[in-house]
């Protein structure tokens, strides 16, 4: 008898986004069976098409169903994050943005900047933002400010990993967010990552970061104060990256 564990390669989470995806960073979804002699065949697929062309090669029903305890995330696609502890990027890195941003608010209106940054993002990752401000006003956290060049990052990160086919926080482009904020000249003294695949509105993928811990923290962190977000429609992946300065 044969037990076929389906191991989840980073795309591989199309198989459960977005109306059944399981938990986010499962590495395997396995069949249970009577207690008997098993041999044990693992095979890996890195798309949906993939999966079920190989299962109607062997003849194999299959249909997917939520575990009971992740309603929420099975509606909504897979979810991952990270967060990073207090650091501080090289000085070399920063002085040109710093510099840029005192002489934009020494001539403009102090809303000024902050409408100008919201304008380079488009309406589904206004939107994230809206509702990221809106949660951490009901926790009684003051709102996080639009980073034009986090934005950037952000969105880049989401069309890496469309365009690579994978789902993780390290980029075989650029590798960690850490390292990627640092490339794209960006400091901070707390920085975070949110990402998720497969939710189709802003709103769809706000409640399944809310309804996992590990996100949930970062979005309502009190000592970020800036945000980024990525959104690519193709494979739906959304990105969020929070600074604190």
């Amino acid at each position: 008898m044969k037990k076929a564990m389906f191991t989840t390669a980073a795309a591989l989470a199309l198989i459960l986004a977005p109306a059944v995806s399981g938990k986010a960073g499962a590495a395997s979804n396995e069949t249970n069976c009577s207690p008997k002699t098993v041999v044990q065949h693992e095979y890996k697929f890195h798309s949906m098409q993939e999966l079920e062309n190989w299962l109607k090669q062997h003849n194999i029903r299959f249909s997917f169903k939520p575990a009971t305890n992740q309603t929420a995330s099975n509606n909504a696609g897979k979810t991952n994050q990270t967060t990073a502890a207090p650091k501080q990027s090289a000085p070399e890195q920063t002085a040109a943005p710093k510099q840029s941003a005192s002489k934009q608010t020494s001539t403009q209106p102090a809303g000024s900047t902050q409408s100008q940054a919201a304008n380079t993002l488009n309406a589904y990752e206004k939107q994230v933002v809206t509702l990221v401000n809106e949660e951490r006003a009901k926790n009684g956290l003051g709102a996080l400010k639009i980073d034009t060049a986090l934005s950037k990052m952000a969105r880049v990160k989401s069309n890496d990993m469309a365009t690579h086919k994978y789902f993780d926080h390290t980029s075989p482009t650029y590798g960690s967010p850490f390292d990627m904020m640092k490339q794209f000249g960006i400091s901070y003294q707390y920085a975070g990552e949110n990402i998720a695949m497969g939710q189709q509105t802003p709103q769809e993928v706000m409640n399944a970061w809310m309804n996992s811990e590990g996100h949930r923290a970062n979005i309502l962190n009190k000592n970020f104060t800036h945000i980024g977000v990525g959104y690519v429609e193709n494979g739906h992946y959304w990105t969020q990256e929070f600074i604190g300065k």
